[in-house]
């Protein structure tokens, strides 16, 4: 059977008559969330009124709420540890987050895989920030995305501000201008009204 580009998944494909084999169903549908490396991956701006909240458990067991990580920039990163290239984007992720609270906050979130292969990957893959489960892939559908991996990049007030559909590096000094050039967060006087810093 023959494949195409599919444009509403980049760097994924499509059967060209929109049917599939029963036995290629499941294979079609991992090359759709995946997306394949990009040769000029960035950060875009990322225009939207909200995002859907974010609350699910850790990989250690604890629950972590995004609305904790106000007053930082936060990366939220959907993943899954058969995606090829979510993979070698962990290492570049790990590397920004290593720096510590001169980086944004980075939550990653494992879609749909059972705790045990998560854990297992992440054992020989250690990580500096927290692994979130979306067993259910509750997350996925509200946060609509698309394709792996997908990253979305909040402000320091939690307001969207950045997205990549594509595997990105990190820590290439576009990506960190990029990421430093985020509004500071705004402060409230004393009479309770928001004042952003100049």
């Amino acid at each position: 059977m023959l494949l195409r580009e599919a444009p509403e998944f980049r760097g994924a494909y499509r059967a060209r008559n929109g049917l599939c084999d029963w036995w290629f169903a499941p294979l079609l549908a991992i090359a759709l969330l995946c997306s394949c490396p990009a040769t000029s991956s960035e950060l875009r701006p990322w225009r939207s009124n909200a995002h859907a909240p974010l609350e699910l458990d850790q990989l250690d067991g604890s629950r972590a709420d995004l609305s904790a990580f106000r007053g930082r920039p936060v990366i939220i990163h959907f993943f899954a540890t058969w995606c090829a290239p979510c993979i070698e984007e962990m290492a570049s992720l790990n590397a920004l987050a290593a720096k510590g609270e001169a980086a944004p906050a980075v939550l990653a979130v494992n879609v749909g895989e059972v705790d045990t292969r998560v854990r297992n990957f992440f054992r020989q893959r250690p990580v500096v920030f927290p692994v979130l489960l979306d067993r259910d892939r509750s997350a996925l559908k509200a946060w609509k995305v698309e394709g792996l991996p997908t990253s979305f990049v909040l402000d320091r007030d939690l307001k969207p501000a950045l997205k990549t559909e594509e595997p990105l590096d990190w820590t290439d000094s576009s990506v960190t201008a990029a990421l430093a050039a985020l509004p500071s967060a705004r402060s409230r006087n004393d009479n309770g009204e928001e004042e952003t810093p100049q």
